[in-house]
Protein backbone atom coordinates (compact mmCIF):
# COMPACT_ATOMS: atom_id res chain seq x y z
CA UNK A 1 0.00 0.00 0.00
CA UNK A 2 1.42 3.10 -1.00
CA UNK A 3 1.97 6.06 1.66
CA UNK A 4 0.82 9.36 0.54
CA UNK A 5 1.84 10.66 4.25
CA UNK A 6 2.85 14.34 3.79
CA UNK A 7 1.50 14.20 0.49
CA UNK A 8 -1.29 16.24 0.67
CA UNK A 9 -3.76 16.70 -2.35
CA UNK A 10 -5.29 19.23 -4.28
CA UNK A 11 -9.01 18.13 -5.66
CA UNK A 12 -9.37 19.85 -9.40
CA UNK A 13 -13.43 19.23 -10.97
CA UNK A 14 -16.42 20.74 -12.08
CA UNK A 15 -18.51 21.69 -9.13
CA UNK A 16 -21.94 21.97 -10.39
CA UNK A 17 -22.06 18.90 -11.81
CA UNK A 18 -19.88 17.08 -9.55
CA UNK A 19 -19.52 17.84 -6.62
CA UNK A 20 -21.56 15.49 -4.49
CA UNK A 21 -19.40 12.66 -6.48
CA UNK A 22 -16.62 14.31 -5.01
CA UNK A 23 -17.50 14.77 -1.72
CA UNK A 24 -17.24 11.25 -1.87
CA UNK A 25 -13.67 11.18 -2.63
CA UNK A 26 -12.74 14.06 -0.12
CA UNK A 27 -14.21 12.05 2.42
CA UNK A 28 -12.76 8.61 1.95
CA UNK A 29 -9.26 10.93 1.82
CA UNK A 30 -9.75 12.55 5.51
CA UNK A 31 -12.12 9.37 6.89
CA UNK A 32 -10.09 6.38 5.89
CA UNK A 33 -6.72 7.62 5.41
CA UNK A 34 -6.84 10.18 8.00
CA UNK A 35 -5.48 13.17 6.12
CA UNK A 36 -6.56 16.95 5.04
CA UNK A 37 -7.56 17.74 1.57
CA UNK A 38 -5.53 20.89 0.30
CA UNK A 39 -7.66 22.66 -2.31
CA UNK A 40 -10.74 24.37 -3.25
CA UNK A 41 -14.09 23.13 -1.67
CA UNK A 42 -15.99 25.89 -0.26
CA UNK A 43 -17.56 26.62 -3.86
CA UNK A 44 -18.06 26.94 -7.37
CA UNK A 45 -15.04 29.18 -8.81
CA UNK A 46 -17.03 30.37 -11.60
CA UNK A 47 -19.39 31.95 -9.40
CA UNK A 48 -16.20 33.61 -7.69
CA UNK A 49 -15.54 34.51 -11.07
CA UNK A 50 -18.32 36.41 -11.63
CA UNK A 51 -18.18 38.26 -8.14
CA UNK A 52 -15.02 38.92 -8.08
CA UNK A 53 -12.97 38.76 -10.64
CA UNK A 54 -10.17 36.18 -11.88
CA UNK A 55 -8.17 37.93 -10.07
CA UNK A 56 -9.78 36.51 -7.09
CA UNK A 57 -10.06 33.62 -8.89
CA UNK A 58 -6.63 32.76 -9.26
CA UNK A 59 -5.78 33.71 -5.44
CA UNK A 60 -8.07 31.10 -4.25
CA UNK A 61 -6.72 28.35 -6.38
CA UNK A 62 -3.02 29.55 -5.61
CA UNK A 63 -3.60 29.09 -2.32
CA UNK A 64 -4.21 25.84 -2.15
CA UNK A 65 -1.76 24.44 -4.28
CA UNK A 66 1.75 25.36 -2.15
CA UNK A 67 0.24 22.87 0.52
CA UNK A 68 -0.45 19.82 -2.41
CA UNK A 69 2.63 17.29 -3.44
CA UNK A 70 -0.15 16.21 -6.12
CA UNK A 71 -2.52 18.05 -7.81
CA UNK A 72 -6.22 15.21 -8.75
CA UNK A 73 -8.52 15.46 -11.58
CA UNK A 74 -11.68 14.04 -10.63
CA UNK A 75 -13.08 13.59 -13.83
CA UNK A 76 -16.33 13.91 -15.11
CA UNK A 77 -18.89 13.95 -18.11
CA UNK A 78 -18.07 18.06 -18.73
CA UNK A 79 -14.39 18.28 -16.33
CA UNK A 80 -12.68 18.82 -19.74
CA UNK A 81 -14.35 22.09 -20.81
CA UNK A 82 -13.65 23.99 -17.29
CA UNK A 83 -11.40 26.72 -17.94
CA UNK A 84 -10.51 26.97 -14.40
CA UNK A 85 -9.59 23.02 -14.04
CA UNK A 86 -6.86 24.06 -17.43
CA UNK A 87 -5.64 26.80 -14.76
CA UNK A 88 -5.46 24.42 -12.02
CA UNK A 89 -3.83 21.75 -13.85
CA UNK A 90 -1.30 24.11 -15.38
CA UNK A 91 -0.21 25.97 -12.68
CA UNK A 92 0.20 22.74 -10.73
CA UNK A 93 2.99 21.80 -13.30
CA UNK A 94 4.37 25.20 -12.83
CA UNK A 95 4.86 24.21 -9.21
CA UNK A 96 6.75 20.82 -10.20
CA UNK A 97 3.42 18.79 -8.20
CA UNK A 98 2.55 15.00 -9.75
CA UNK A 99 -0.66 15.13 -11.56
CA UNK A 100 -3.35 12.45 -11.93
CA UNK A 101 -6.62 12.32 -12.96
CA UNK A 102 -9.49 10.06 -11.57
CA UNK A 103 -12.85 8.96 -13.41
CA UNK A 104 -15.55 9.53 -11.21
CA UNK A 105 -19.11 9.48 -13.37
CA UNK A 106 -19.46 6.03 -12.36
CA UNK A 107 -19.64 7.32 -8.63
CA UNK A 108 -23.84 7.80 -7.53
CA UNK A 109 -25.00 11.09 -7.33
CA UNK A 110 -28.17 10.62 -4.61
CA UNK A 111 -30.00 13.20 -6.88
CA UNK A 112 -29.04 11.93 -10.45
CA UNK A 113 -27.26 8.50 -10.22
CA UNK A 114 -24.22 7.66 -12.50
CA UNK A 115 -23.38 9.89 -14.96
CA UNK A 116 -21.72 9.26 -18.56
CA UNK A 117 -17.83 9.48 -18.82
CA UNK A 118 -16.66 12.55 -20.41
CA UNK A 119 -13.25 13.53 -22.62
CA UNK A 120 -9.64 13.05 -20.87
CA UNK A 121 -9.23 16.92 -19.86
CA UNK A 122 -5.88 16.11 -20.15
CA UNK A 123 -6.32 15.23 -24.31
CA UNK A 124 -7.01 18.82 -24.63
CA UNK A 125 -3.93 20.37 -22.90
CA UNK A 126 -0.28 20.58 -23.79
CA UNK A 127 2.92 22.47 -24.30
CA UNK A 128 4.74 24.67 -27.48
CA UNK A 129 6.45 27.35 -28.38
CA UNK A 130 9.32 28.27 -30.64
CA UNK A 131 12.08 26.89 -28.29
CA UNK A 132 10.99 24.46 -25.61
CA UNK A 133 14.47 23.52 -24.50
CA UNK A 134 13.51 27.24 -22.81
CA UNK A 135 10.36 27.93 -22.66
CA UNK A 136 7.08 25.55 -22.49
CA UNK A 137 4.07 27.48 -23.65
CA UNK A 138 0.62 26.22 -22.28
CA UNK A 139 -1.76 25.45 -24.86
CA UNK A 140 -5.54 24.33 -25.29
CA UNK A 141 -7.38 22.49 -27.73
CA UNK A 142 -10.30 24.26 -28.42
CA UNK A 143 -13.01 23.78 -31.58
CA UNK A 144 -11.31 25.56 -33.65
CA UNK A 145 -7.71 24.26 -32.71
CA UNK A 146 -4.86 24.61 -30.60
CA UNK A 147 -4.34 28.23 -29.16
CA UNK A 148 -2.06 29.73 -26.40
CA UNK A 149 -3.94 29.25 -23.19
CA UNK A 150 -3.60 32.49 -21.48
CA UNK A 151 -4.08 32.75 -17.86
CA UNK A 152 -1.02 30.86 -17.30
CA UNK A 153 2.62 31.50 -17.64
CA UNK A 154 5.26 29.74 -19.89
CA UNK A 155 7.09 27.46 -18.11
CA UNK A 156 10.75 26.65 -18.07
CA UNK A 157 10.93 22.68 -18.70
CA UNK A 158 13.52 22.41 -15.49
CA UNK A 159 10.63 22.68 -13.39
CA UNK A 160 9.28 19.02 -13.37
CA UNK A 161 10.94 15.95 -14.21
CA UNK A 162 8.29 14.64 -16.23
CA UNK A 163 8.83 17.45 -19.01
CA UNK A 164 11.65 17.09 -21.49
CA UNK A 165 13.24 20.09 -23.11
CA UNK A 166 12.25 20.39 -26.74
CA UNK A 167 9.19 18.53 -27.00
CA UNK A 168 5.75 19.58 -27.34
CA UNK A 169 3.62 17.27 -25.16
CA UNK A 170 -0.38 16.46 -25.20
CA UNK A 171 -0.46 15.85 -21.10
CA UNK A 172 -2.23 12.89 -21.52
CA UNK A 173 0.98 11.73 -22.50
CA UNK A 174 2.52 12.72 -19.50
CA UNK A 175 0.05 11.68 -16.91
CA UNK A 176 -2.08 8.55 -15.43
CA UNK A 177 -5.75 8.50 -15.57
CA UNK A 178 -7.64 5.50 -13.33
CA UNK A 179 -11.36 4.85 -12.60
CA UNK A 180 -12.43 5.19 -9.13
CA UNK A 181 -15.04 2.23 -9.64
CA UNK A 182 -13.29 -0.32 -12.05
CA UNK A 183 -9.92 0.09 -10.78
CA UNK A 184 -10.35 -0.03 -7.11
CA UNK A 185 -10.21 3.61 -5.70
CA UNK A 186 -11.45 2.70 -2.40
CA UNK A 187 -8.56 0.72 -2.14
CA UNK A 188 -5.77 1.71 -4.56
CA UNK A 189 -5.96 5.76 -4.41
CA UNK A 190 -2.84 5.81 -1.76
CA UNK A 191 -0.81 3.80 -4.21
CA UNK A 192 -2.17 6.03 -7.42
CA UNK A 193 -0.69 9.31 -5.53
CA UNK A 194 2.26 7.81 -4.06
CA UNK A 195 3.15 7.05 -7.73
CA UNK A 196 1.87 10.77 -8.89
CA UNK A 197 4.16 11.77 -6.30
CA UNK A 198 7.65 10.05 -7.32
CA UNK A 199 6.92 10.90 -10.84
CA UNK A 200 6.95 14.72 -9.85
CA UNK A 201 10.01 13.89 -7.44
CA UNK A 202 8.34 14.18 -4.56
Amino acid sequence: MGDPSGRFVFFSFHYQRDIMRVQQIKNHYITKLGYQAAGYFDGSLSELAKTEGTVAVKRAINKGLPGASVTCVLIGAETYKRHWVDYEIFRSIELGKGVIGIRIHQLEDPRTGPDIAGPNPFDYLGYGGSDTTKTMVPHARYGDGWKPYRDADPISPSVAPYLAPGTRPILSSLFEVYDWVTDDGYNNFPNWIAKAARQAGR
